[in-house]
């Protein structure tokens, strides 16, 4: 018997996915790689995927041949001009987060989308999670499966500062109300997949862990960093400055042909240390740059400088760049976290904990890759976290939802997961 073709065979049509993404290019981001790599390999899975974005300008490079359906912000991101005060208002009376007014154009948006073509599946990654909030509300209208997938945590972020009870709270109560509507939810890391389900348990057995990984689609730029032996930071530091300090302490212990990069960071967050230090042009900052800059400046580096927060769940996406680029790294990461678990698999990592005296570690690590014997990640092993690999396990989360829904055609009460 003839079972026909599947999706994403020779020949069938591609199952088809809103993609509810924000930020998303023009925005330069660094929350939009995973996004943008996933878009890039679904096709070859059998996925054709439509986004649903905010429009927005900035330097960022559209991902070529993806369609993308912008609906409008009425309410600018910042208030008051940016600065401090801004981010307070935006505390206060933005939940859940300052692009909350874009939820209600978002769904208009989306909900003409789906009801006029056919849709299988409605997908959505945060931060930001108002994402979560424009999808669940069309997975609702229409009663299609969605996939929350969650880069970091939402109500329990250690870098959200709530300024009531009553904030926390709201978050608390909108995160839930939206994974009641979730067909099944995707994390980067355990600890994060493991405090949504000791909160909201109705999602036990429908939680997985979909890492971060690297993407070989993506061609290093040719970068020379000059002279010396070059420690490498490529990233925003998200509030992690006390460790920084302590690393250019360390690194003020050094020989002066040590020094340091920091890539895509605030130089305010960097350079009153270095000065203080007296550590002046051992210590370079760039801003923001293209990311494959980024991974150029990763490949001509003697080691890489990793710095995670301090909940078990902390793990840049950027670790798997570093391993990739096939140098050791220099982790300030506490005991227990996903980094540490990470290396413990692939190895490349040298861990030192947030509090620590970092001297003598540092000293160590650099002498160890000056002279070849720091430890660097097994390829065999990293091969696990290959772009095209870890989108195949997306496909496949994905069909094992089901969906598929005429346009004009469907009505929540149509669909099981609507009731």
């Amino acid at each position: 018997m003839d079972r026909g073709k599947e999706p994403g065979e020779a020949g069938s049509p591609l199952q088809r996915l809103l993609v509810v993404a924000n930020p998303y290019p023009p925005m330069a981001s660094a929350g939009t790689t995973r996004v943008v790599r996933f878009l890039r390999h679904l096709p070859e899975h059998g996925w054709e995927p439509t986004v649903l974005a905010a429009k927005a300008a900035g330097p960022a490079a559209e991902p070529p041949a993806v369609r993308v359906v912008r609906a409008p912000v009425p309410w600018p991101k910042q208030l008051l001009g940016g600065g401090k005060r801004s981010t307070r208002v935006n505390s206060w009376v933005s939940v859940p987060d300052p692009y909350v007014t874009w939820v209600g154009p978002a769904v208009l948006k989306g909900r003409a989308l789906l009801h006029g073509e056919r849709f299988d599946t409605i997908f959505s990654s945060s931060p930001r999670p108002s994402v979560h909030l424009v999808a669940a509300t069309l997975a609702r209208m229409t009663g299609l499966p969605w996939l929350a997938d969650y880069r970091d945590p939402w109500s329990t972020y250690q870098f959200r500062t709530y300024p009531t009870a009553a904030h926390r709270a709201a978050h608390a109560r909108l995160e839930a109300w939206a994974l009641h509507r979730a067909a099944a939810v995707t994390a980067v890391n355990q600890p994060i997949v493991d405090d949504l389900v000791a909160r909201h348990p109705w999602i036990a057995g429908r939680a997985h862990v979909l890492p971060n990984g690297f993407d070989r689609a993506e061609t290093p730029d040719d970068v020379s960093l000059g002279a010396g032996f070059w420690l490498v930071h490529t990233g925003r530091l998200y509030g992690r400055e006390q460790q920084v300090s302590a690393f250019l302490t360390a690194l003020a212990a050094l020989p002066p042909d040590v020094k340091a990069l920091f890539v895509g960071v605030d130089e305010s967050r960097v350079r009153p240390d270095a000065d203080r230090l007296g550590l002046g042009d051992r210590v370079r900052v760039e801003p923001l740059v293209p990311l494959t800059r980024a991974l150029g400046c990763q490949r001509a580096a003697g080691g890489l400088l990793l710095v995670n927060g301090r909940r078990p769940e902390s793990m840049s996406s950027k670790v798997f760049e570093y391993l990739q680029a096939g140098r050791p790294v220099f982790a300030i990461s506490p005991a227990g976290s996903a980094a540490r678990s990470l290396f413990a698999e692939v190895g490349g990592g040298t861990c030192v904990l947030p509090d620590d005296q970092m001297a003598e570690a540092l000293a160590a690590f650099v002498r160890a890759a000056r002279d070849g014997s720091a430890p660097l990640a097994d390829p065999a092993s990293l091969e696990r976290y290959e772009l095209g690999r870890l989108t195949a396990e997306l496909a496949a989360l994905l069909d094992g939802l089901g969906g598929g829904a005429v346009g004009g055609h469907l009505r929540p009460c149509d669909h099981p997961r609507a009731r």
